[in-house]
């Protein structure tokens, strides 16, 4: 089932965890041991531990979201092409399958805001109407 809403928030929050991802990796290659032959007192971690931990947890948390994004991307790529309008075809790829921000989207189909949101709650809405049973808001 492809739930819409649930895609947009995906979306969002796989460019914030990508972003948080190269940040991570970014200071984890550049995170040296320090060695001065003193024990390590208890609980205390190293920098390239915590960093290693860290950029661990969030690839696994961007890796289980793009998964999640390419099945639902995959329905919905096999159903955009029944849409009769072209302007709503290529809106929802851009959004959906593409995961543009709303922002982006008008400029790269020179067309207004209005008239992107307008063609984008259109397709959404005859889609939820053609296929109730594969599609939710």
């Amino acid at each position: 089932m492809i739930n819409l809403s649930r895609m947009r928030m995906l979306i969002s929050y796989e460019r914030r965890l990508k972003f948080r991802y190269l940040k991570k990796l970014s200071s984890a290659t550049r995170i040296t041991p320090q060695l001065t032959g003193l024990p390590k007192g208890a609980g205390n971690h190293s920098q390239v531990e915590d960093g290693a931990i860290e950029l661990a947890e969030v690839e696994e948390a961007y890796k289980e979201i793009l998964e999640e994004l390419k099945t639902m991307r995959a329905e919905l790529s096999q159903l955009l092409p029944y849409l009769d309008n072209p302007d709503d075809i290529g809106i929802m790829r851009l959004r959906y399958i593409m995961g543009k921000s709303p922002e982006d989207i008008p400029e790269e189909i020179h067309l207004s805001r209005r008239a992107m949101f307008y063609h984008l709650s259109g397709a959404e809405r005859k889609l939820m109407r053609m296929y109730p049973e594969k599609i939710t808001k």
